[in-house]
């Protein structure tokens, strides 16, 4: 991004240039390290550490690129790759293994059994304030974390914690439980088990990510706080490079000094937008106007941008993009207004480079929804948030009430934190225009998967109301990022045109030798 860089690679199923959206678990564009192959070898760049040598591709079979390389690229607004490379993805999706890729002879991975008293899912705030909370009652902690940065996005917020800034003090906390030998970094939870246990795939080498091992943990009490992730916007040509979300564009900007653009537009329906906003102008980066979706905001982010006169377009959304198709880059932004009302209710051109979105954010709850099991089974949530307030206050909370049951008692005091709280994000659902307009075949909402408005609104009228149905139709999910970019615009997106919920995507899919491995330890 920092040399120019816009497009990183192209969509699974129709083809399409892809550029960097998201960061972390999010990430619609991951790598795999040279040399390694696995279910589980593709990664976020930003979880990959640089060192002399390194050497790393996309993702993508050698058919599938040679496929590619012979073939007419697809038109935009056609799914027109050539039948035998749809028939290829459509069969890997439709196979009951995980792999980004079509499957190849595994060998089945290490595997082992491992008891604590409290096992925490995610190491953000939430799960960091947990962890505290049950090593103060004496209580034998793990602490599981997929990605190999603890504190989340801690270091992206202004704001202390007993008087440190958020990042230092999630630093010292983690700290403290690696002296325990009590954090699993890389360590991705990928199913609760009615028995209470919980499956772990361990990426413990950082050089060779697909060769992961297999963690069987019983523990008396299990906390899920697996934090938010940011919800993108749904407009025609989403997808495109240069469409960034807010808290990548600010990571971007604070961990590595990399601007998203040289001339920048915000589009949001959260507060998260204008604090990126103040960011990049702070940073000297040209931003032209913050266009919200909501009517009348009032949050302190929003009220402080103002304050510092960023210009502000309110009811005001993203009808499509200006893009340079040769070029690869994004050349500026129509908007609208929302309610088709004023000047503004016609179409207008913004000049941009850049456009950072932010649709607000939606609970990581997909353990939770597939476990089936509640607070009397051993299973406590810590999904309070986004904010840092409520995500300490639900850890604490979830940490003390663990501990409870495990008949201990908490002995120390909650942490104290100083941070503004947001206003509520604004989710802008699809309308049934959205839905019967001939945009709605380029506007996503599984960026991994290719699935527009128009894949979902033809679906459903082949399937009817039938959730499930629709979500193996399109392949929901099984694309590179797991579903995990679009967080829960594909269940908004069916739940506004049919009335009926889509099933929560899996956490994560284990190979049969995996599986294989799991069943030796029960067995054991």
């Amino acid at each position: 991004m920092a040399s120019g860089v816009r497009t990183l690679g192209r969509s699974p199923l129709l083809g399409r240039p892809r550029g960097l959206m998201a960061l972390g678990l999010e990430d619609d564009m991951p790598m795999a390290l040279e040399g390694d192959r696995g279910a589980w070898s593709l990664v976020s760049g930003d979880e990959i550490g640089l060192r002399e040598g390194l050497a790393a591709r996309g993702g993508g079979t050698g058919v599938e690129l040679a496929l590619r390389r012979f073939t007419p690229p697809a038109a935009p607004d056609r799914r027109a790759l050539p039948a035998i490379q749809q028939a290829l993805e459509r069969l890997r999706r439709a196979l009951p293994l995980p792999g980004p890729r079509l499957p190849e002879p595994e060998t089945p991975p290490f595997a082992r059994r491992e008891t604590c008293d409290a096992l925490v899912i995610g190491a953000g705030l939430a799960g960091l304030a947990a962890a505290a909370a049950l090593r103060s009652a004496g209580v034998d902690v793990r602490v599981a974390e997929a990605s190999r940065r603890p504190g989340g996005i801690a270091d992206l917020y202004d704001g202390r914690i007993d008087g440190r800034p958020f990042a230092d003090w999630a630093a010292a906390e983690a700290a403290a439980l690696r002296d325990r030998d009590a954090l699993i970094p890389s360590a991705t939870a990928v199913s609760i088990e009615p028995d209470g246990s919980v499956i772990v795939v361990a990426r413990d080498d950082p050089q060779r990510p697909g060769r992961p091992s297999l963690r069987l943990i019983s523990a008396g009490a299990i906390i899920v706080a697996t934090g938010f992730r940011e919800r993108p916007l749904v407009f025609p040509a989403n997808d495109r490079p240069g469409v960034i979300l807010a808290t990548a564009a600010r990571a971007f900007l604070r961990r590595y000094a990399v601007a998203p653009g040289a001339r920048v537009l915000v589009a949001t329906s959260s507060d998260e937008g204008y604090r990126t906003a103040m960011d990049l102008r702070e940073a000297g980066v040209a931003v032209d106007i913050v266009l919200d979706a909501r009517a009348d905001p009032q949050g302190p982010a929003s009220d402080m941008a103002k304050a510092l006169g960023t210009p502000v377009s309110l009811s005001t959304v993203v009808s499509g993009l200006d893009f340079d198709e040769r070029r690869g880059e994004l050349l500026g932004a129509q908007a609208r207004n929302r309610f088709g009302e004023g000047a503004a209710a016609a179409a207008r051109t913004l000049p941009a480079d850049a456009l950072v979105v932010s649709g607000g954010f939606a609970p990581r709850d997909e353990l939770l929804q597939l476990s089936g099991l509640g607070a009397e089974d051993g299973l406590h949530a810590a999904l309070g948030g986004p904010n840092a307030v409520g995500a300490v206050a639900s850890g604490w909370a979830a940490g003390t009430a663990a501990a409870a049951q495990l008949g201990a008692a908490v002995a120390r005091d909650e942490p104290v934190v100083e941070a503004s709280l947001d206003e509520d994000g604004e989710r802008i659902d699809p309308t049934p225009a959205d839905f019967s307009s001939p945009d709605a075949t380029s506007a996503f909402v599984d960026f991994g998967a290719d699935v527009t408005l128009a894949d979902l609104s033809r679906a459903a009228e082949r399937r009817g109301p039938a959730g499930a149905a629709v979500a193996r139709r399109l392949a929901l999910g099984l694309g590179p990022d797991g579903g995990r970019l679009g967080a829960d615009l594909p269940a908004a997106a069916f739940r506004a045109l049919t009335g009926v919920d889509l099933p929560p995507p899996s956490p994560g899919r284990l190979t049969l030798a995996a599986l294989a491995a799991i069943a030796r330890l029960r067995e054991d």
